[in-house]
């Protein structure tokens, strides 16, 4: 049997193989292997193939919604009308909530990169069937993120 589990890399990582050693598991049956950190940059502009589901679009819609309603309020007291005020306050709120939305997605982007930046481990540690319910929860103890067992 194999049970094939998943970790952050951790101190957890390293207590649980070596309580898996402590616990009789031999030390050439457990593989573990580091998996590569994808430093990905996000796309601006969604294409037909792919798409991330942030849009940075929706910001300014919004605003640009809020804004351009105040332009034509205000609009009939001032100068221009309401017309050309509500064009402009659409145009303004517009640009602003864009800018809003790509400058808060950078912040997230950098902030999930720095938690992105530590690397998964999976653990494959092949066993007999008796001892398959100790190896889960002794690895489900440590924090593993998902387990898996293969016949």
């Amino acid at each position: 049997m194999h049970v094939i589990s998943s970790f952050h890399y951790s101190l957890h990582t390293e207590l649980a193989v070596s309580g898996l050693i402590e616990k009789g598991i031999n030390k050439d049956m457990i593989f573990i292997a580091p998996l590569e950190v994808r430093g990905e940059e996000r796309k601006i502009f969604d294409t037909i193939h792919h798409a991330d589901g942030v849009s940075i679009f929706d910001g300014g819609a919004i605003l640009g919604t809020a804004c351009s309603t105040l332009g034509v309020i205000y609009g009939f007291v001032l100068d221009w009308g309401p017309i050309i005020w509500g064009l402009l306050g659409f145009a303004i709120g517009f640009v602003v909530g864009v800018l809003l939305d790509y400058l808060i997605g950078k912040v997230r982007q950098s902030k999930n990169r720095r938690q992105d930046s530590m690397s998964e481990v999976i653990i494959i540690v092949q066993c007999s069937m008796n001892q398959v319910d100790m190896v889960k929860d002794y690895l489900g103890d440590h924090l593993a993120l998902g387990l898996t067992v293969v016949p």
